[in-house]
């Protein structure tokens, strides 16, 4: 099989890999499509902490069963499927307690173990969830960055009227913000400094649109939430500094979410975690969000369609890549098709 192989930052390798064989309880799922993700561009230039080199990536995956092992016994050959990434231990602190996707010892498709930027990957049983036949794959291989997003608005709990603020339009927030729109009663305020993002947020539902650079944030949501701040704050950026902000900007008695992922160390004002008894929670890969986010995905096809920036041939992928990089004003999300 041909397999994209990321050998250092910045270099990228094509090799003849051996097709891999699915052990008992896994299946061989042969891909096609998947999708660019910003911690793979983050892999690329090497500023991701979870890099490891050599290593093939790619986690946003869909495809067909190829194969499966002699103990499989919920999935068949020809079966059209999606792939969540996460692989917890099952016997941590945290797997114990149903949190798996806190796993400390994960098995992470895609940077862990060897991901979906190759002609086919073999994958537990149990982490490939079946797409409706009018599903197409580059559709399906949004179903990982949605669950993510998913898994973020569980954590927020957020209630019927509630205000809530996303820091950060890029893809993640982005899938914040569409599923909050459709689910929910909320009032959504998004801040972005990429004006083409925000033209997004407000194709996507958002109430009120942020550029930090040309109004203060905190006083705008202060305007809109009577100076009460908004009861949910979604920091989707990974920027120290909006994580910072979101204190200022949550309402007494009110949930921060974390999404953002930072390698740096972030300061934050002690008195008012106290003073607004504020609670704040960090998110990670998803528990139990596939099935519903298919069916998401599956009642609004015009949504998913609006959320992919362009379709490239795996092969293009360090292209991709760079694009991604490179150009983070006009993409949102970028599909391999294999």
């Amino acid at each position: 099989m041909k397999a994209a192989v990321m050998t250092k930052p910045f270099s990228i390798v094509f090799q003849d890999l051996p097709r891999p064989e699915p052990g008992g309880h896994e299946v061989l799922v042969k891909v096609k499509a998947a999708g660019i993700c910003g911690s793979d561009v983050h892999f690329y230039d090497g500023s991701n902490p979870y890099a490891q080199y050599p290593q093939i990536f790619g986690h946003e995956l869909s495809g067909i069963i190829e194969k499966t092992g002699a103990q499989v016994k919920g999935r068949s050959p020809g079966e059209r499927v999606v792939i969540e990434p996460a692989i917890p231990c099952g016997s941590c602190y945290p797997c114990r307690k149903g949190r798996m996707n806190a796993c400390v010892n994960i098995d992470m498709i895609g940077s862990v173990r060897r991901g979906g930027f190759a002609d086919y990957i073999t994958v537990p049983e149990t982490h490939v969830h079946p797409i409706p036949e009018q599903m197409d794959f580059a559709t399906g291989a949004l179903c990982e960055p949605f669950a993510i997003g998913a898994q973020a608005i569980t954590r927020a709990n957020i209630q019927s009227g509630e205000t809530v603020v996303i820091l950060g339009m890029g893809p993640i927030g982005l899938t914040i913000l569409a599923q909050i729109k459709k689910r929910f009663q909320a009032v959504v305020i998004a801040v972005d400094p990429v004006r083409e993002r925000l033209e997004l947020a407000k194709s996507f539902g958002a109430d009120t649109v942020i550029h930090p650079h040309e109004e203060n944030a905190e006083h705008t949501v202060s305007k809109l939430t009577n100076g009460e701040g908004a009861g949910i704050v979604i920091e989707a950026a990974g920027i120290p500094a909006t994580i910072e902000q979101s204190i200022y900007l949550a309402a007494a008695g009110g949930r921060i979410v974390i999404v953002g992922l930072t390698g740096e160390h972030v300061t934050v004002p002690g008195l008012l975690l106290t003073k607004k008894d504020i609670e704040i929670h960090g998110t990670k890969h998803s528990v139990n969000q596939f099935p519903d986010v298919i069916r998401f995905l599956h009642r609004n096809p015009q949504l998913a369609e609006s959320f992919i920036t362009e379709i490239m041939p795996f092969t293009k992928i360090e292209e991709a890549l760079k694009k991604a990089k490179n150009h983070p004003d006009q993409v949102t999300k970028i599909i391999l098709s294999y």
